[in-house]
């Protein structure tokens, strides 16, 4: 299914254009490796797509060239699309339960 976050316009010459991420596969003491959805939109404003199911777990973020806004939130993806934001530490469990009950 498509999850998607709408973003407000950005001053481009501050921020990065806003990125989506689903997580595909996460080894013991590594950082996530996903696979990254798009933008859709400019600096006046637009929203993040990529496909993902329930369970799965995606990262919403924009860079701030500045270095003191930048975020970078997971969310477990819920029933009809919606979006549970979690921690980095929920994430990496529910993405291995997930990972887990898919193998069975």
């Amino acid at each position: 299914m498509r999850i998607a976050m709408n973003f407000d316009g950005y001053n481009k010459r501050r921020y990065s254009a806003p990125w989506i991420g689903r997580i595909i596969e996460w080894e013991t003491g590594k950082k996530p490796v996903m696979n990254w959805g798009r933008y859709i939109g400019d600096d006046n404003g637009g929203e993040v797509e990529i496909e993902a199911n329930p369970g799965d777990i995606v990262r919403i973020g924009q860079k701030d060239y500045r270095g003191n806004n930048t975020t970078a939130d997971w969310y477990e993806v819920l029933e009809h699309g919606l979006l549970n934001e979690v921690s980095a530490t929920k994430a990496r469990e529910l993405f291995l339960n997930h990972k887990e009950s898919l193998n069975k």
